[in-house]
């Protein structure tokens, strides 16, 4: 699965920011975030989700890969999101196909027409494309097929310095399914990580969790959807078909119809240097629509008052039927929702106000497309380097998958965005203040009680307890204090005391929330740890990780790297 980075990425000009960001957004779609809606500040595209029509790039040829001639398109999978079909008498596909796009024009059958991203390779001569309407037949000899990558999209020249300010792009990621059991306890115990099947549809997913109430009937499942079905459900799950865990053999049966919550991201420009980032988790079918608080971002998207300047969200004041910021489910991770125009309320792209030079952007996006025992992971991580105040830190920020979190938390997920605020004090519509560090990757910023720099949902979909949440990193604690144990004995170094070579000890993120009444261990970064020692753009296990700030500070190391370039700030 495609695990996508662009590591050492210089900057189109000095400082120019939003060049990165741009990169970022290509990076997600070729990891498997699928295109929703895009600006170019001239013009707005909405209402297609069609990754050839985005105003941001429409992916770009990769090398002689087309051809005009007969091939074979697959009758598809299911007929639900996420539909398969498989595409055989294609020619030069590669395991790095997994992630880019097929275009094909000229088929006989219209729903075959268009670009679809690549989720399987099968061989030089086949791969697997998401087409959940697709028509099974053979093309006549004048249908044309082409490969694309979004990598290789070219940085437009209208984007470029301060031009195109109030472009904006949605797109959207991950999702989770909730399970109604209701006052059902499962036969046997279900395993958490492990795959989970259900009869007659055929769905599959990664479970997460169950919480059991056989005194009110609103137990659930949490699943990480894998394969689609062919239920009447979102992701074709059935609202009654039984469930069977791979490995526990595991039982339990929905009782109701099932929840998808998707997420979906907005990234709005308003200057070379600054902008907009919105969030949001929301129930796909309850909580889509426009409403009075409301609204998915790919919905508010056609909306007349979503235009080529204002992003979904975006407008001044009024309510998500008028593309106010939603309520539910939405946060801001930069900047301000509803600020009326891109450049007012904005934050700076990295969360760092710092007016040093900055170098080279490291970015990392895990896999997002699901298939068959694999469920999208989503996280990424975006930094930029500043060598002139180090050749060893950066700034930025990450949005990560969490392990470890609670049986019934349908939104597992942070991001990660450090501010100049006290702790507890950021609110759900905007950043506020920034930080000014020049070195953020450090436990004086992911794990501190003086700030809280992750923000999330603490209870998502309950009807009460339902909240936007500040959130706090937690580390092991000195015995009798409060230090980090990563911060005792420097001069020696953490490491792992039954290993046969010298390993750094590396040890989780917790994220929590300490506050009276909304206390909460959220869960641990996938794809970040501490460690003590080594020096700034350091890699570890075979360059799998990479270090992201000097030794004196206790620093991060993040993930998942290519494996292959030794990253640099400068």
């Amino acid at each position: 699965m495609p695990n996508t980075q662009v590591e050492n990425l210089a900057l189109f000009a000095s400082n120019e920011k939003f060049s990165a960001i741009w990169k970022l957004t290509r990076a997600m779609k070729a990891a498997g975030w699928r295109y929703q809606a895009s600006s170019d500040a001239t013009t707005k595209e909405s209402g297609t989700a069609n990754p050839a029509n985005d105003k941001w790039g429409g992916g770009t040829q990769v090398g002689a890969q087309t051809a005009t001639v007969a091939f074979t398109i697959g009758t598809p999978t299911t007929t639900s999101f996420g539909g398969r079909s498989t595409i055989t008498g294609l020619t030069g596909f590669v395991a790095a196909s997994v992630g880019r796009y097929l275009t094909i024009t000229g088929a006989t059958n219209a729903a075959n027409n268009g670009t679809w991203l690549i989720t399987a390779f099968v061989s030089a001569t086949s791969v697997v494309i998401e087409n959940p309407a697709a028509v099974a037949e053979t093309t006549p000899g004048t249908a044309t097929w082409t490969e694309k990558d979004a990598l290789l999209d070219t940085y437009p020249a209208a984007f470029q310095g301060a031009g195109a300010a109030g472009a904006w792009w949605c797109a959207q990621g991950p999702s989770t399914m909730k399970v109604p059991i209701g006052s059902t306890t499962p036969t046997g115990t279900f395993q958490r990580g492990e795959n989970v099947v259900q009869a007659t549809s055929g769905a599959t997913g990664e479970f997460m969790g169950v919480v059991t109430d056989v005194s009110t009937g609103l137990g659930y499942l949490v699943i990480a959807p894998r394969l689609s079905g062919t239920g009447a459900g979102p992701r074709g799950w059935s609202a009654s078909a039984t469930i069977t865990g791979d490995v526990s053999a595991a039982t339990v049966a929905p009782t109701a119809t099932v929840l998808e919550y998707v997420r979906e991201i907005v990234i709005w420009k308003g200057s070379a240097t600054a902008g907009h980032v919105y969030f949001q988790v929301i129930d796909q079918a309850g909580e889509s629509a426009a409403t009075s608080t409301n609204g998915r971002f790919s919905v508010l998207a056609a909306l007349g008052t979503a235009t080529a300047t204002i992003c979904p969200g975006g407008a001044t004041g009024g309510s998500p039927t008028t593309n106010g910021f939603p309520t539910t489910g939405t946060y801001a991770v930069l900047g301000t929702g509803g600020s009326g125009a891109g450049g007012t309320s904005s934050s700076d792209f990295t969360a760092s106000t710092t007016s040093v030079t900055t170098g080279k952007a490291q970015i990392l996006c895990a896999n997002a497309i699901e298939d068959t025992g694999v469920s999208p992971d989503c996280s990424i991580v975006f930094a930029i380097g500043v060598p002139a105040t180090s050749a060893n830190v950066y700034i930025g920020w990450m949005y990560q998958r969490l392990d470890d979190t609670e049986d019934g938390d349908v939104d597992p997920y942070v991001f990660w965005a450090p501010d100049g605020q006290a702790a507890y004090a950021r609110v759900r519509t905007t950043m506020g203040t920034q930080s000014t560090g020049a070195d953020n990757w450090t436990q004086a910023f992911v794990s501190s009680s003086a700030s809280s720099a992750y923000v999330g949902w603490r209870r998502r979909g309950y009807s009460s307890g339902d909240s936007f949440q500040v959130l706090q990193g937690s580390c092991l604690g000195q015995s009798g204090g409060t230090l980090p144990v990563l911060a005792q004995n420097a001069a020696s170094p953490d490491r792992i005391a039954c290993a046969f070579v010298n390993v750094s000890v590396r040890e989780p993120v917790w994220v929590v929330s300490t506050q009276i009444g909304f206390k909460i261990r959220k869960g641990t970064l996938r794809w970040a740890y501490m460690v003590q020692g080594g020096n700034g753009t350091d890699t570890y296990d075979t360059k799998r990780w990479m270090q992201m700030s000097s030794s004196a500070s206790i620093p991060l190391v993040v993930g998942p790297a290519d494996q292959t370039t030794a990253p640099a700030n400068s």
